[in-house]
């Protein structure tokens, strides 16, 4: 009994990003990527706008994938041409230093109301930085009704 994986449980879970971690920032908006998922920033972040206030941090790799399907969005749709916008204006991409610390621009902070302390979850392919008090109020918004959610997804 436990929540223990298994061997081949973890290499199923290699290279995604799971879990939650309270993180403080410096007096420099610096944030340290949770120890486990540093080898997987070496080649540099890319810190940006994400969802629901959040901010999103992807492996280089990761985000230039993401680039290249935002850039193959028609123009001429108003929503992609938003979509655009949203993520790439708010992209800043950096290289962990040697605490595992990228730098999480003050408009960026601003964007996602975070100031000395923050959340960092596991969302799969990348990292989302929640606010604490952004974090608990969306976990709260949304277990009641997973179970319905998730039926909808039909899982």
């Amino acid at each position: 009994m436990g929540n223990h994986l298994s061997a081949r449980d973890g290499d199923l879970l290699e290279g995604f990003f799971i879990g939650e971690f309270a993180h403080a920032l410096d007096e420099r908006g610096r944030l340290a990527i949770p120890a486990k998922f540093r080898p997987r920033f070496k080649e540099g972040a890319v810190v940006t706008r994400w969802l629901e206030k959040s901010l999103a941090v992807f492996p280089t790799k990761r985000f230039a994938e993401l680039q290249r399907k935002v850039a193959e969005l028609p123009v001429s749709r108003g929503n992609a041409r938003q979509f655009t916008r949203f993520l790439m204006s708010g992209a800043h991409d950096d290289e962990p230093d040697g605490q595992g610390r990228i730098v999480v621009p003050q408009h960026l902070r601003e964007y996602a109301g975070v100031a000395n302390e923050a959340i960092v979850v596991g969302a799969n392919d990348h990292l989302e930085i929640w606010s604490p008090k952004s974090w608990r109020e969306y976990i709260a918004a949304t277990e009641g009704s997973m179970a319905e959610r998730l039926a909808d997804l039909g899982i």
